[in-house]
């Protein structure tokens, strides 16, 4: 007897066995191709990165680059140093800086007008007006147009009138006549001892950005008021709220996952802002003479535009001694970046409620009781 309990925990044992190289060698070989594209082309070169930041990279001389330590960091974070005390870096630290700067403005006053507007869309498509499935249609239509045809589209509207400008030409002594889009400065203001140039360029800018991307949000966010159950307005209106109340208190809390997968996606998208300046006006106009030479130093460059504009090879000097320099420039992006949206994963989380509901039922009972 003994014996035959002995063979029916072994073989308890192999089956166990058998299934849990069946279950986990299914999930490794769906994952394993994600997971060796993951190591290759994100973990290793964000290491490798971090490494090159340390280094005077030369592409030329790969795997002889020396040490050279936290310089590349001081180039961005110290306006006064000089490398290896001779070249002064003032032109990098101000470009740096000034690319950061329209990096942020922007985002800041691009991201909630790239989340309320597809809202408000999406609820009202959620009336099922006549014609919506056209409508919802012609929304999203802009953000499959590739990004070259979109910038030609908003070259050819904002050109002036000698240039056959489609706005300039359809309405003429107007501001779209009367004023060079991508050549000419809004307004300057100083921050410190700096002065900033604020260029017509961010309006075509802007409204190309929103133009093709407000399609992605806006199906997210319908999707997700599909989704809403329809017994809550229901209960809402046996209540006597207003339309504006069920959308505040039935409509939002319900679809918070959504607005909070739109805002990240919109954060890290808007702070990445490179493609839409590349295409209209290769980040200028460059009104800047005092960072002429240094990398991005147009009125409408972007971080991701500093970095590219140190490694595209067009300078092949600069190429070659600062290569550091833009990947210690990626790190304190990514590092932005990373900041920014875990502030918005830690405002947007789920409160937990501790002890109040419980405590409330508490009371309630002891109230039923008496």
């Amino acid at each position: 007897m003994k014996e035959a309990l002995t063979l029916q925990e072994f073989y308890r044992r192999e089956e166990r066995k058998k299934g849990t190289i069946k279950k986990y060698g299914i999930f490794l070989l769906f994952t394993l191709p994600f997971l060796l594209a993951f190591l290759i082309f994100f973990v290793y070169p964000l290491f490798y990165g971090i490494y090159i930041s340390f280094t005077q990279y030369k592409l030329s001389y790969p795997g002889q680059e020396t040490f050279v330590g936290f310089q590349w960091y001081q180039v961005l974070f110290n306006p006064n140093y000089k490398i290896q005390g001779k070249v002064s870096t003032f032109k990098f630290y101000e470009s740096f800086w000034r690319a950061f700067f329209h990096t942020i403005t922007f985002a800041i006053i691009m991201v909630p007008i790239a989340i309320v507007i597809p809202l408000a869309l999406a609820i009202l498509i959620n009336f099922k007006p006549p014609g919506f499935k056209l409508f919802r249609c012609l929304v999203y239509l802009p953000s499959i147009v590739p990004l070259s045809c979109a910038g030609a589209i908003f070259v050819m509207l904002f050109n002036p009138a000698d240039t056959a400008g489609v706005l300039a030409t359809i309405f003429p002594n107007t501001i779209f006549s009367e004023i060079k889009w991508f050549t000419s400065t809004w307004f300057s203001f100083n921050i410190g001892s700096n002065v900033y140039n604020v260029a017509y360029a961010w309006i075509p800018i802007f409204c190309m950005c929103f133009w093709g991307g407000w399609g992605g949000n806006f199906i997210i966010l319908n999707a997700g008021l599909e989704n809403v159950p329809k017994s809550l307005y229901e209960a809402s209106s046996v209540d006597g709220c207003s339309r504006w109340h069920k959308i505040l208190y039935v409509t939002i809390p319900n679809i918070k996952g959504q607005l909070v997968l739109c805002l990240f996606t919109t954060i890290i998208g808007y702070m990445g802002l490179y493609g839409q300046n590349y295409v209209l006006l290769s980040g200028g106009p460059f009104t800047a003479s005092t960072l002429n030479g240094a990398p991005a130093w147009g009125d409408t460059s972007t971080l991701l535009y500093y970095i590219q504009a140190i490694v595209d090879g067009s300078n092949a000097n600069l190429q070659a001694a600062y290569y550091g320099l833009a990947s210690a420039a990626s790190i304190v992006y990514a590092l932005f970046v990373g900041l920014f949206t875990g502030i918005q994963q830690y405002a947007t989380r789920d409160r937990k409620s501790g002890f109040k509901i419980s405590e409330e039922y508490s009371k309630w009972k002891r109230i039923v009781k008496q």
